[in-house]
């Protein structure tokens, strides 16, 4: 079976809940592990917070957008805001560990 939606929030806590279910409820229905479907759920709440806490400037950036794709085995979620990012150091990543997202070590 093989899922794709996307939705427009906007940058408000309430949104946060609502993503979560509509994944668990995809993933339910795409038959994923309930342990997985867990820890994949946490993992969005979390990017959806942080795209509801710096997601953009008030006005310039008031929405943000998840979207999930579900195919047998392979699950992709996106969340992307209007928020500025961070700058990478000269040199490159090579000071981060792999597996951390960017997070230094």
């Amino acid at each position: 079976m093989s899922i794709w939606w996307s939705l427009h929030l906007r940058r408000e806590a309430a949104s946060v809940p609502l993503a979560r279910k509509l994944l668990l409820g995809t993933m339910e229905t795409a038959g994923v592990d309930p342990e997985i479907a867990h820890d994949l759920s946490l993992a969005l709440t979390e990017a959806c917070a942080n795209a509801v806490e710096h997601g953009g400037s008030e006005g310039a950036g008031e929405n943000y957008r998840v979207t999930a794709f579900i195919d047998g085995d392979t699950c992709r979620i996106e969340v992307t805001d209007s928020g500025p990012g961070f700058t990478r150091s000269p040199g490159g990543c090579d000071h981060l560990a792999p597996g951390t997202g960017g997070r230094p070590a």
